[in-house]
């Protein structure tokens, strides 16, 4: 790895305690909240440290340091652009964050390290030293600020805006439980949460926070492979909070994501690396409960939909009433966010018109490109669309077992169902497809 450049990342909540930035360190200032005085420092977290406030608990110290790592690497990942690395994709980031208990970490180092190495393709070093930014005072709930309504929860949800995570929040509802929905809030993703919270039935309550990063010069990353990594740490914000209220004594995080998607086996043998992301699978979300475990974060991380392709469920969502009248609201396209529409050419809009093919919804978000028989003639399109193809052509031949091992670990105890899922997921696109003329 000698040859790969090192970027050098230094963080801080002080601007004063922040080196001059240069070709190969990047001063960031975590939170923001002391205001910007340079020119040259980088910054992330502005308003999260009044969302926060909001829980209206105390947050401990383990999860306030969790939060502070979150939010780096975002930093890290947002800021440091891939096509300056060596191979045009590996970054070797080095990171020195101050924390309030950085012993407790250093132990955790390794873990932390290989889970983001797995999570997005990168080498990453980590430096923790005292002096983090300590748990804020809450609100009060005679203050003049509105507290996040935590009374009564028994759960969080991600909530993100997709096909995926309405579902997750309708079959909560469904089941009586009362979810704190958490939403990393980005402009565009924000409206779309919005619409679909007002046309859910039972009671739940929101947190929605934004990780808001802004660089001091040049352009951002935009693959964001750690995003679910800070999805976690504001999950567990939310939880925490659960907990201190409610008293139970662990906390379920629902992580709803369909399983062919969660484990993102790569559909053609030039795909495994910059095609093939890992926000959900398996490896990574166990990864991260050990880490829980071990640091002292009393949650559970759950995808309840490990085990089912994404039109299984749509067909088995609790409430399709509900569903098909908040779909269009629901965003699945990886390019939706250059003209606010999807595309309907890319994998996951693939995979989403199928689910909702097989699951019997005619509703759906208007996509830019609608006719799939039409994109099959335009070469610089149907990139996605021909992988789909030959990996549905190959589904019979290739070992499954083989080919879903290639996207990363997997627990034997398990393993027949992973390779069910993923073949049931190619099954129900090619449905899909042969209802399109495309096969």
């Amino acid at each position: 790895m000698g040859g790969i450049r090192m970027t050098q990342l230094i963080f801080h909540h002080e601007h004063h305690h922040l080196p001059l930035a240069n070709d190969n360190l990047l001063p960031v200032q975590l939170y923001g909240l002391s205001g910007q005085k340079r020119g040259d420092i980088s910054i992330i977290g502005n308003s999260v440290i009044d969302k926060i406030r909001r829980l209206g608990v105390q947050i401990p110290v383990q999860i306030m340091d969790f939060l502070s790592i979150a939010l780096a690497v975002t930093a890290a990942d947002t800021f440091v652009q891939r096509e300056n690395s060596e191979d045009g994709w590996t970054r070797q980031l080095s990171l020195r964050l101050p924390l309030n208990e950085p012993s407790r970490w250093i132990s955790l180092k390794k873990e932390l390290e290989s889970a983001l190495h797995f999570l997005s393709g990168d080498i990453w070093n980590f430096e923790f030293c005292n002096g983090g930014y300590a748990p804020p005072e809450p609100y009060s709930k005679h203050s003049r600020f509105d507290l996040i309504k935590i009374k009564g929860i028994d759960c969080v949800s991600l909530f993100s805006g997709g096909l995926d995570s309405a579902i997750g929040a309708i079959d909560l509802l469904a089941k009586g439980r009362t979810p704190l929905l958490v939403s990393h809030a980005y402009k565009g993703d924000k409206s779309r949460q919005d619409q679909i919270a007002k046309k859910l039935n039972g009671h739940y309550s929101r947190f929605e926070i934004n990780a808001d990063p802004h660089i001091y010069q040049g352009i951002t990353d935009i693959t964001m492979r750690t995003r679910s990594l800070n999805f976690l740490a504001f999950a567990v914000l939310g939880a925490c909070a659960v907990q201190e209220v409610s008293q139970q004594e662990k906390i379920d995080i629902f992580v709803p994501e369909n399983g062919f998607i969660s484990l993102n086996a790569p559909l053609t043998s030039r795909r495994i690396g910059s095609l093939s992301t890992r926000t959900t699978h398996p490896h990574f979300i166990a990864s991260m409960q050990n880490i829980f475990d071990l640091i002292g974060i009393p949650c559970q991380i759950t995808n309840p939909y490990q085990f089912k392709t994404k039109g299984q469920m749509v067909s088995q969502c609790l409430n399709k009433k509900l569903l098909s009248e908040v779909v269009e609201s629901t965003v699945s396209c990886s390019h939706w966010k250059r003209k606010n529409q999807q595309c309907g050419v890319c994998v996951p809009c693939i995979i989403r018109r199928a689910s909702l093919y097989v699951g019997g919804i005619n509703k759906d978000a208007d996509y830019t490109f609608q006719p799939l028989i039409k994109v099959m003639n335009e070469i610089d399109r149907r990139d996605d669309l021909s992988a789909l193809r030959i990996a549905i052509a190959q589904k019979s031949i290739l070992n499954i077992g083989t080919w879903i091992a290639k996207s990363g670990p997997l627990p034997t105890t398990t393993f027949e169902n992973f390779k069910q899922v993923f073949k049931e997921g190619l099954d129900e696109v090619e449905s899909y497809l042969i209802s399109e003329n495309i096969i």
